[in-house]
């Protein structure tokens, strides 16, 4: 459901279509919403080598009229029915990159609905990815092992980490998020039958018996001939 701005922006998009766009060249338009009110609209410019989509025209009008202005919003408009239209992947990974809260309107089975860009890019290639710590993801019982530093280790099946920054990431089922800064410090690979008693106390547990069973209980369909990655951390 749109709040009272968002169907003003998409009045204003609509009205801006039927206004410029025609059936050859010019056949979408989109208007922007910024934090302060403000509506911004571009074309796109059809050719047989590509052409600017009208989202991105929008977007570098916004970079000319209102820089330092957010932009909060974003709705494109088929020009030859007035639909409301999803952003292609080549815009959603130019909104992506200029801010991943941007909320695109788009028409879904509930009719018209705000998504934001990391809704409709999942996965998108993030550029500043090689500059952040990788992120680790555990499951959320072994958050009071690592808080208490009985757990320094994690092993990994098709999940690989290097040694550098990380983050240990807790997702909560209560929806909580819990984060530590931390480093790896060492990656080894072994197989899965060749782990020790060592390697399991490392891991939080008390014996290998204990740390093959959670195992078999995080990767149920891995088998104990395998190879896998010890991955040791230390925690800021």
């Amino acid at each position: 459901m749109l709040n009272k701005n968002y169907r003003g922006l998409v009045a204003a998009a609509k009205a801006y279509a039927e206004k410029n766009c025609d059936a050859d060249t010019h056949t979408v338009a989109a208007s922007l919403l910024t934090a302060s009110g403000t509506v911004i609209s571009g074309l796109n410019s059809h050719h047989y080598l590509g052409g600017p989509c009208a989202e991105v025209t929008a977007l570098a009008k916004h970079a000319e009229i209102a820089p330092d202005d957010p932009v909060r919003a974003i709705v494109a408009i088929y020009g030859p029915t007035g639909r409301v239209i999803s952003p292609c992947g080549k815009c959603r990974q130019i909104l992506f990159d200029r801010d991943p809260a941007i909320e695109c309107i788009v028409h879904n089975a509930n009719g018209l609905e705000p998504l934001s860009v990391s809704d409709l890019l999942p996965y998108a290639y993030d550029v500043t990815d090689s500059n952040k710590p990788q992120r680790i993801y555990f499951w959320e019982g072994y958050e009071g092992l690592v808080r208490e530093g009985r757990k320094r280790q994690t092993i990994r099946f098709d999940d690989p980490f290097e040694v550098g920054p990380a983050r240990l990431i807790f997702e909560k089922s209560d929806g909580e998020t819990v984060v530590f800064d931390a480093r790896v410090t060492k990656v080894r690979q072994a197989g899965r039958d060749e782990l020790t008693d060592v390697d399991a106390q490392r891991d939080g547990f008390a014996n290998l018996q204990e740390l093959q069973d959670a195992l078999d209980f995080h990767y149920p369909e891995v088998g104990r001939d395998i190879e896998v990655d010890i991955v040791t951390f230390e925690v800021d």
